[in-house]
């Protein structure tokens, strides 16, 4: 399993709705996810980004479709567009937990 880079770029998108898709997640219980190693999200040049690392694609991919499309749906919200890339290398607080 080699972990992927997740980056999703909505145009017009605000903090406000982001943490309304945040809020739905946690009512689900569906936000935090194991196999989603770090999150952080950022605007840049009017765009709401977010990046996420995975373990693996798979998982991402199943997280995105029964959970973060329906919440965005619900919402009235634009469906998200991911893009996926490979990572070169990753450094985390997990990975050094599971190095000692």
């Amino acid at each position: 399993m080699s972990k992927v880079v997740v980056l999703f770029e909505q145009p017009g998108m605000t903090h406000k709705e982001y943490d309304a898709i945040c809020d739905e997640l946690r009512q689900q219980n569906k936000f935090v996810n194991a196999n989603r190693l770090a999150h952080v999200s950022f605007e840049r040049d009017e765009r709401f980004c977010i990046v996420d690392v995975w373990i693996s694609e798979e998982p991402m991919k199943k997280f995105v479709e029964t959970a973060l499309m329906p919440a965005s749906m619900k919402l009235g919200l634009m469906p998200f567009q991911p893009v996926i890339l490979p990572a070169h290398s990753w450094i985390g607080r997990t990975e050094e937990l599971i190095l000692s």
